[in-house]
């Protein structure tokens, strides 16, 4: 059986560029955990794996770690605090597109409430992670292509 996922675990991810780690530093009631990736690849395992957690971060994502783990996607490698700045909550936003393709109003969200914008999004607000639960083959995907928030038009 594999162990519980828990706040400050590191997640260790092989991709075809090498190793990435990541950090869980919140559990949502519905979304699960969100993952901060962060930005980099490693050809060996940090003698202190607690050194990874002050990388600055690639992206923010929800990702159902506990299965992954479990399925042998990604490993759990230890477990250190949050850093000040990761243990905040991400602002999330997202929007959707009718059937003409035409995007609807962004709604931004901080883990309880939305809010609908009546304008477009500011230049930090772009940099705000998409609102969703993403897949393994999709997060190895955005570490290999340094994927940025600021780049995803939905």
């Amino acid at each position: 059986m594999t162990k519980r996922i828990k706040i400050g675990d590191i997640i260790q991810i092989l991709t075809s560029k090498g190793v990435c780690y990541a950090q869980v530093t919140h559990k949502h009631s519905r979304y699960g955990h969100l993952l901060r990736v962060f930005d980099g690849f490693r050809a060996d395992r940090p003698k202190n794996i607690g050194e990874v957690v002050t990388s600055p971060v690639l992206f923010s994502a929800f990702f159902p770690v506990q299965k992954a783990v479990g399925e042998g996607l990604v490993a759990n490698v230890g477990n250190s605090s949050v850093t000040d700045e990761n243990s905040v909550f991400p602002i999330f936003r997202t929007s959707a597109r009718d059937r003409d393709g035409r995007r609807g109003p962004w709604w931004l969200w901080n883990g309880e409430t939305e809010m609908m914008l009546t304008r477009g999004l500011s230049d930090e607000e772009m940099r705000y992670p998409v609102r969703g639960i993403i897949s393994a083959p999709l997060l190895v995907e955005r570490i290999e292509k340094g994927y940025r928030a600021e780049t995803h038009d939905l």
